[in-house]
């Protein structure tokens, strides 16, 4: 007996817990109950975390802006463990038909796109096609013969020491808009007279290595890199509405346009005026990227390992881990490790996160330059990880004190969030007094909510409530807040015993906890 729940919008579903595969009788229903949001079913772990608290409603709240005729916008995926958990667009796919963007919308991922070349890679090397650390020359000989060899691991970890193709083009000034092909970008890339750095020396992020990964496809499998990831990935998969972009006069059926904000205007950004894919060019949409995501869980391709193999960390000289995997980034967000990518190609903005310790996962593809995708996944992942955050940050709050200024702060902990709360001066006038006054100095207030189209944070405060600053985590016990940035110092026992302050002008101020 299968139990699926979730709401229905015109735009997406929200299922109010994850729910598990069915066969393909029910996802004829659920294609019919949420006929602009497929539900695709995916297999979970026993571990089904209370994602209750989140609504409809908090999730429209963050992408509010675009959700109105006229505007681009983004389509918007979460996951649990493979099962989807939410898809929904918002904003116009394309404006000269008032188009929606909907989960079944074919955005070009940009450099989302990469990590599905990289498996590619590895799946030429467990069909004996290629070993991963020989010289491509064999294959490649329009590699400048000007250092050691290059390998297709280093393409694929961005240590090979090429130079970047499209920085190349625009000095060469051929740039994007013009129309070229393959051959043409091979040529710029042969009259290389030296590379960044010796191949293996180093990371430096290079797209010339994802385009020479379709190039190497083509020669050793006599398939083009579309027809090799369907026959190993797309298929397997049932990612039925995903493809490498290489025939530039190929009809996408629900296609996304890019746009680029202008004075008058948003103005028509992407062209098809390259053949050249590999480090980007995949049409994808929410609904299929969900399949591939779920592969991360449960692999259902005849690539051996998947997920380990396409998260193990890469190498270089003069770094033995790099947090550079198969195409994929490996960070941190609060605390949490994280596994993806971001995109950026000529108006398509896009990002994909797993956290794969909460099995979480997230994906935003955007279709107006101006944008920031990440900033919405972490957003989404603040209202959904709510819960574990406010764990993992609870040894943090604390009453903070600096005698020579006779000030001090409070540090609480609210809906995942710390906050840094000015403690009132009780012999004189409060903080939050000083800000409504207009003959005094004020400061902002807390975050709200926060809408960063621009990236900015924005800061308000509830009348009635102390001075507050939300503080943004960076790294380890590293914060910030607006031009604050706050340090938790630790004793030799772990515990939380200080911060230090660096605002402009002042240097560093200690703050001792009580």
């Amino acid at each position: 007996m299968f139990r699926i729940n979730f709401s229905i919008s015109r735009t997406g579903f929200l299922c109010t817990a994850p729910f598990p595969f069915w066969p393909s009788s029910l996802m004829i229903i659920a294609f019919w109950v949420a006929f602009s949001g497929t539900a695709i079913g995916m297999p979970g772990s026993e571990s089904k975390p209370d994602f209750g608290h989140v609504s409809h409603v908090d999730m429209d709240s963050i992408f509010s802006a675009y959700d109105s005729p006229g505007h681009a916008g983004c389509a918007v995926g979460v996951a649990h463990n493979g099962e989807p958990l939410f898809a929904k667009g918002y904003g116009t796919a394309n404006l000269d038909y008032g188009i929606p963007i909907r989960p079944d919308s074919r955005f070009m991922v940009a450099s989302v796109s990469k990590q599905v070349a990289a498996a590619v890679l590895w799946m030429m090397e467990q069909e004996g096609l290629l070993d991963l650390d020989d010289d491509l020359r064999e294959f490649l000989p329009e590699l400048p013969e000007i250092a050691q060899p290059v390998t297709a691991r280093q393409l694929m970890h961005h240590t090979s020491g090429l130079r970047d193709m499209y920085h190349l083009l625009s000095l060469a000034d051929v740039g994007l808009d013009n129309t070229t092909t393959v051959d043409q970008a091979l040529n710029i890339i042969r009259r290389q007279q030296r590379y960044n750095a010796d191949p293996g020396a180093e990371h430096r992020y290079s797209n010339t290595g994802y385009f020479l990964i379709a190039i190497l496809v083509k020669r050793v499998t006599g398939m083009s890199l579309d027809a090799y990831s369907r026959k190993h990935f797309f298929d397997p998969l049932g990612m039925t509405s995903t493809h490498w972009h290489e025939d530039t006069g190929k009809v996408v059926p629900d296609r996304v346009i890019s746009y680029r904000p202008r004075s008058f205007g948003p103005g028509r950004f992407y062209r098809d005026n390259m053949e050249r894919v590999g480090p980007r060019g995949l049409f994808t949409t929410i609904e299929d990227f969900f399949r591939w995501d779920a592969n991360f869980v449960e692999n259902r391709t005849a690539l051996d390992n998947f997920s380990e193999k396409m998260t193990r960390a890469g190498s270089a000289q003069n770094r033995s881990w790099l947090a550079y995997a198969s195409g994929l980034r490996l960070g941190e967000y609060k605390t949490l490790e994280t596994v993806g990518h971001g995109g950026s190609y000529m108006g398509f903005r896009t990002h994909y996160t797993r956290f794969p310790q909460t099995g979480l996962s997230v994906m935003v593809f955007c279709n107006q330059s101006d944008i920031n995708p990440a900033v919405h996944v972490h957003q989404i992942a603040d209202l959904y990880l709510r819960d574990e955050f406010a764990r993992r940050f609870r040894e943090y709050p604390g009453t903070f004190r600096n005698d020579g200024l006779n000030t001090g702060f409070e540090v609480v902990l609210r809906d995942g969030d710390l906050y840094l709360q000015r403690l009132p001066k009780p012999d004189k006038m409060s903080a939050h007094d000083a800000m409504d006054d207009p003959d005094l100095p004020g400061d902002t207030g807390e975050v709200r909510n926060p809408q960063p189209i621009k990236c900015g944070l924005a800061l308000e405060r509830d009348p009635g409530e102390p001075e507050s600053r939300r503080l943004i985590w960076q790294a380890n016990d590293r914060f910030r807040t607006n031009d604050w940035v706050i340090r938790f110092e630790r004793s030799p026992n772990r515990n939380i015993r200080r911060f230090t302050l660096e605002a402009p002008g002042t240097g560093t101020i200690t703050f001792e906890k009580e």
